[in-house]
């Protein structure tokens, strides 16, 4: 339907910001064990961004929403970067067959933590 001249259209409402957390990109390849599975069933993924309340993955594998898992950290860094556990909070397809996946950490990261992870990728 054409508008008359004088008529103005509603603006767009911003999208409102609801993370707590700064994320920082790290682009870090990593392993993850679902919590079920045994010590064998390590699967491939990269992390794309990091906060202390979560991160987004990408990977070939897909883990369910609600899946338990520890990530840790596949390169040989000298820096010491123990395992997390997080918890699968949505997934969706990307292209080429691959998975991005928002997680929540369980518990959450203390400063110190994060900032180990955000330094053994700037170092790699």
């Amino acid at each position: 339907m054409p508008r008359s001249p004088g008529s103005v259209s509603a603006p767009t409402p911003a999208k409102t910001e609801r993370r707590i957390w700064k994320r920082f990109p790290i682009y870090t390849e990593v392993w993850c064990q679902p919590k079920t599975k045994g010590d064998s069933d390590r699967l491939s993924a990269l992390v794309l961004n990091i906060s202390r309340g979560g991160l987004k993955l990408v990977s070939a594998h897909r883990l369910e929403a609600g899946t338990l898992f520890r990530v840790g950290r596949t390169s040989g860094s000298s820096h010491s970067t123990a395992a997390l556990s997080a918890r699968v909070v949505h997934v969706a397809p990307e292209e080429g067959g691959m998975w991005s996946m928002g997680c929540t950490f369980t518990p959450k990261l203390d400063e110190d933590r994060l900032q180990e992870w955000v330094a053994a990728a700037e170092k790699v």
